[in-house]
C-alpha cells in the first residue's frame, strides 16, 4: 500500500477545488487566492470546510502512527517492542556495573574460610553490590578478590575506586572490603535507534556464528565497557573475543554461554582481556592568559590537580565535573592529544592553553589493546 500523510492545506485546497467544480461556491470570489494570502473569508460554507479539513488532518496523524507502527524503520517505543516480540529479539534492558572487591581478614584464621556468593556490600552513599563468587580465603592467606555486581542496573550504580567500604550482611568472620579499581559496565536500556539496529538485522542475529549474533548477546552482558570480536584471528574457524575489563568471571561466563547459544559447532573461541597500552603524558599548561590578576601558586596547584584528575577520567573513565559518567578510552581507541585538549577545555574552565610535549602525535592502539594511564606530568607556566 502506498500511503502518504496529507496536511491540512492539501486537504482544504482539494475540498475547495471539488466545491468549485460542483458549483457549490462561486469562482468570482476567488477563495483559493484569498486563502493563500491569509485573508479573512466571511463564508460559512468555506469555514465549515476548513474545520472538516483540520479534523481530517488530525485523523491522518493517527493513521500515520498506525501505518508506521508496523514498520521497523519508523516504529517507536512499545510498537518497536511488539515488533521485537514477533522477530524473537527483546529490547536489551539496562545492564549492571561490576567491580572486583578485595575482602581482607582483620586477623589470620586457623582454618580455610568459605562464604557462599550473594554477600551484599555497599558504598557510604548506599550503592549496593552483591558477590558473584564464593569468598574463599585459605588458612595461609588473609585476603581474596571476588567479582561483585551492582544490584540496581544502569549508570547510577557506577563507582570509582575505594568507594565500597561496608559489608551489609552479618557474617561469621570479621572482614573489611574495598574496591581498588573503578567499576565497569552499567548501561541504560537500549533506546529506539539502538534497538532498531538489532531488529533490522534480525535474520543475521538468528544465524549462529554471525557477528550480529555476538552483538545481540553482548548487548545484555553485565559489567563490560566494550568488547571486540576478531574473526579468523588464528586461521579459519577461530574467533577471538576481547572483553573490557575481562575478569575471570566474565571470560568464563561468556565462553560457556557463547558455546551453548551463539557459535556454530566448528568454531574455536579464544577469550581474552585487553592488553594494556600504557600512556605517558607530559604537558605545559598556561592559565594566566588574559588574566588581570594571575593565579597564585596555591591556586595553580589546585588547577593542576583538577587537570590531572580530568586526564585520568578521559583515559581510564570516571565522573566528569557535571557528575555524568565518562567511559574513558574503549578497546582499540587511539589516544589523540587534540581530543584530550578539547575534553579538558570543557572540564577545567581556568585552562587557557595546553601544549603536549609528549606525546606530540596520536598513539596508535590495536583492536585488542586498551589505553591506560601510566604517568602524568603537568608543568604550570
Amino acid at each position: 500500500m502506498n500511503y502518504a500523510e496529507k496536511q491540512y492545506e492539501e486537504i482544504f485546497e482539494a475540498m475547495l477545488d471539488d466545491s468549485l467544480k460542483k458549483g457549490l461556491i462561486s469562482h468570482a470570489e476567488e477563495f483559493p487566492a484569498l486563502i493563500k494570502n491569509n485573508e479573512d473569508i466571511s463564508n460559512y460554507y468555506v469555514m465549515d470546510k476548513s474545520v472538516i479539513a483540520l479534523m481530517f488532518s488530525k485523523v491522518y496523524k493517527d493513521l500515520t502512527k498506525v501505518y508506521e507502527s508496523a514498520k521497523v524503520e519508523y516504529a517507536e517505543g512499545s510498537d518497536l517492542d511488539s515488533l521485537g516480540e514477533i522477530l524473537g529479539i527483546s529490547r536489551p534492558r539496562a545492564t549492571s556495573a561490576e567491580v572486583i572487591c578485595v575482602f581482607t581478614l582483620n586477623e589470620p584464621a586457623e582454618n580455610n574460610i568459605s562464604i557462599p556468593e550473594g554477600v551484599t556490600v555497599s558504598t557510604d552513599s548506599g550503592v549496593e553490590y552483591i558477590t558473584l563468587e564464593e569468598i574463599f580465603i585459605s588458612a595461609e592467606e588473609i585476603q581474596t578478590s571476588v567479582a561483585t555486581r551492582a544490584i540496581v542496573p544502569g549508570v547510577s550504580s557506577k563507582i570509582v575506586e575505594h568507594q565500597i567500604t561496608k559489608i551489609v550482611d552479618d557474617l561469621e568472620y570479621s572482614l573489611i572490603v574495598d574496591n581498588p579499581v573503578s567499576s565497569n559496565g552499567g548501561e541504560e536500556e537500549y533506546n529506539d535507534d539502538e534497538y532498531r539496529y538489532l531488529l533490522i538485522n534480525w535474520t543475521r542475529i538468528h544465524l549462529k556464528g554471525s557477528i550480529e549474533a555476538y552483538e545481540n548477546y553482548f548487548a545484555s552482558f553485565n559489567g563490560i565497557d566494550s568488547y571486540k570480536i576478531i574473526p579468523n584471528w588464528d586461521g579459519a574457524g577461530t574467533i577471538k573475543c576481547v572483553l573490557d575489563p575481562g575478569t575471570d568471571y566474565q571470560l568464563n561466563k561468556a565462553y560457556k554461554e557463547l558455546q551453548e547459544n551463539i557459535t556454530q559447532a566448528t568454531e574455536d573461541i579464544f577469550m581474552s582481556s585487553p592488553t594494556p597500552k600504557p600512556i605517558d603524558i607530559y604537558a605545559k599548561v598556561n592559565v594566566d592568559i588574559d588574566q588581570v590578576n594571575p593565579y597564585s601558586l596555591m591556586e595553580k596547584e589546585d588547577i593542576k590537580s583538577k587537570i590531572i584528575n580530568c586526564i585520568k577520567v578521559f583515559i581510564d573513565g570516571g565522573y566528569r565535573v557535571d557528575s555524568s559518567w565518562y567511559p574513558g578510552l574503549v578497546l582499540g581507541e587511539d589516544f589523540i592529544p587534540h581530543k584530550l585538549a578539547v575534553f579538558l577545555d570543557d572540564e577545567v574552565f581556568e585552562l587557557k592553553n595546553i601544549t603536549f610535549i609528549y606525546p606530540e602525535e596520536y598513539i596508535s592502539i590495536l583492536e585488542d589493546e586498551i589505553g591506560i594511564i601510566n604517568s602524568i606530568t603537568i608543568e604550570m607556566i
